[in-house]
């Protein structure tokens, strides 16, 4: 077996050239989890735990970037993403266990593309990008909405890596928030969960975009929620609203589906406690 621990862009450019189908891994607490107890064998692994560049969160311009080897406990404690992108840090604060947490990496967890991931619904709502690299050295952006194409699918080309994820800074008065349903408090695996984004004046949402997750082979924006959250209230009732109309919505798409009735009623109380969130960040922020 080969295995490749790059340190910087030429020599990742390098191993990727060289990779020929192998895997790339992080944290692994995927990779892993999903060999063990098993009988298994690869031909190559590509390991990025040794690119600094990638580890790092830093304004960019009109932008945040989150290195794709930020571990998500890294990510719920960053104030810079606390201030500007508090869905993807409520996300992060939820995903798996402490162990996993401090382990997993967000590249991981998008580059595994799991339907009930829960990072991928917070990209999705800050209108995020994906910046990814071949093995030539060329670098692409991959809009968070072209990311994701399936269970275990992405857009991603066979000799491509994630760099870093690119969050465009907040409009004036834009809040978010995130939220999920799963069997258990800790180690939990999202049954659906969900991110909301709104620019909110005087009380009143300008502008929505909203990203339900577990539900679809991947998670999506809602073009239902996100017309009819503009021009309502902020208040528990258009929470109790929206979650009516995404009770609906889980209803169409997974019709026929075993989970489906669950998800349907769990949908209604997870658009209310979204929106508890959102009520209380619109008044801590005075808006």
């Amino acid at each position: 077996m080969n295995f490749f621990q790059p340190t910087n862009r030429d020599e990742l450019a390098s191993a990727l050239a060289s990779l020929s189908g192998g895997s790339i891994v992080a944290g692994c607490t995927d990779f892993l989890a999903q060999r063990n107890g098993k009988v298994w064998h690869a031909d190559a692994i590509l390991s990025l735990t040794e690119m600094q560049e990638l580890k790092q969160i830093e304004l960019a311009g009109d932008s945040l970037a989150v290195g794709a080897v930020c571990v998500h406990s890294q990510v719920a404690q960053s104030p810079v993403v606390r201030q500007y992108f508090p869905a993807l840090a409520m996300a992060c604060s939820q995903v798996g266990c402490a162990q996993i947490r401090n382990r997993g990496t967000l590249g991981g967890s998008i580059g595994t593309s799991s339907p009930a991931g829960d990072v991928y619904p917070p990209l999705l709502a800050l209108c995020g990008a994906a910046e990814v690299m071949n093995s030539r050295g060329a670098v692409r952006t991959i809009p968070a909405r072209e990311l994701m194409l399936g269970k275990g699918k992405t857009a991603l080309a066979s000799d491509e890596a994630i760099l870093r994820f690119l969050l465009p800074l907040p409009a004036e008065h834009e809040i978010s928030a995130f939220g999920k349903i799963g069997e258990r408090h800790q180690v939990t695996i999202s049954k659906i969960n969900l991110a909301v984004s709104a620019v909110v004046e005087n009380g009143c949402i300008q502008s929505a975009r909203a990203a339900l997750g577990a539900v679809a082979p991947h998670a999506y924006l809602s073009e239902d929620a996100a017309a009819f959250l503009g021009g309502k209230p902020l208040t528990a009732e258009t929470g109790a609203a929206l979650g009516d109309l995404l009770s609906s919505e889980v209803e169409r798409v997974i019709a026929g589906r075993g989970s489906m009735p669950y998800k349907r009623e769990a949908v209604r109380g997870l658009a209310q406690d979204l929106f508890a969130r959102l009520i209380a960040l619109a008044q801590e922020r005075g808006l």
